[in-house]
């Protein structure tokens, strides 16, 4: 932990910021515009893609809003729709996973630009549909379709099934993938340096921004990194249990302000509790 005044915060969203309906309450709200109004530098650090976090950049309309989307592979200046860093996984190699994945039965995802192509139609895939619309394709043959770099692969496994699929994708692609996740039901896979903590690395030193001024919250496997870099780290009580157990700090479950609280916690004057 840190003295030093917080000049940037980076919020992951889902079970983290939103509550469990999706919506952003007032009083987190209220907190965030604090932090802009201060000239704080705001970052929505997401495993969503950019079209599934523009919509709540309305909740501070006219704001300077950074997006580290796809767990930091995609940076997004404020008001720009076209990332300024990207990290994205090899087009040949991003086919090889997704083809072996295939082969095993493995339900795909693959986050290419602003689409989200998938390998078969299932429920997951309909509500995608319902929310983001053409944004979505089937790909029967999900490789041959790659022929761009994957911003982010996801493999959907039962929970029971995921340990021993992270490790097969670990042994076949090592240091070739970042692998991590944000539900227990998924793998997320994005290439080497694609986090959410490198991610804050590189806007910090876009900014001129000591990481002793970065404070960081999340709540899953994927925002460990951010958490553990920044000078000032902090989870959700409704954290994944191996979060909780090395975040420096834990702070109130998502559905009760735990974000306000943080953010409080760093904005209160000096000597106050």
């Amino acid at each position: 932990m840190t003295d030093l005044p917080v000049r940037m915060l980076a919020l992951d969203m889902d079970g983290t910021l939103l509550r469990s309906d999706e919506t952003i309450s007032p009083r987190n709200q209220a907190a965030v515009a604090a932090c802009l109004e201060r000239d704080i530098a705001v970052v929505l650090a997401t495993g969503r893609f950019y079209p599934g976090v523009t919509p709540y950049l309305n909740c501070w309309p006219g704001s300077p809003i950074w997006v580290a989307a796809c767990n930091g592979a995609l940076l997004y200046a404020p008001g720009e729709d076209e990332p300024f860093s990207t990290r994205v996984v090899d087009p040949s190699l991003a086919r090889a996973v997704v083809a072996w994945a295939g082969a095993q039965g493995v339900y795909v995802k693959v986050y290419v630009d602003d689409l989200v192509l998938v390998n078969r139609m299932t429920e997951e895939t309909r509500a995608f549909m319902r929310r983001y619309g053409p944004r979505v394709r089937v790909e029967r043959d999900l490789a041959a379709a790659l022929q761009r770099g994957a911003a982010k692969i996801l493999l959907f496994a039962d929970v029971n099934e995921i340990p021993a699929l992270e490790r097969a994708v670990c042994a076949r692609w090592g240091a070739g993938l970042e692998v991590t996740g944000s539900e227990p039901y998924v793998l997320e896979l994005t290439a080497p340096g694609a986090t959410k903590g490198d991610a804050l690395r590189t806007l910090a030193e876009r900014l001129g921004i000591d990481r002793r001024q970065v404070a960081a919250i999340g709540n899953e496997r994927n925002d460990l990194s951010m958490i553990l870099w920044a000078g000032r780290g902090a989870t959700v009580q409704n954290a994944n249990a191996a979060v909780r157990e090395v975040a420096p700090r834990v702070v109130g479950h998502h559905d009760a302000d735990g974000v306000a609280e943080f953010i409080e916690s760093f904005l209160a004057p000096p000597g106050a509790v």
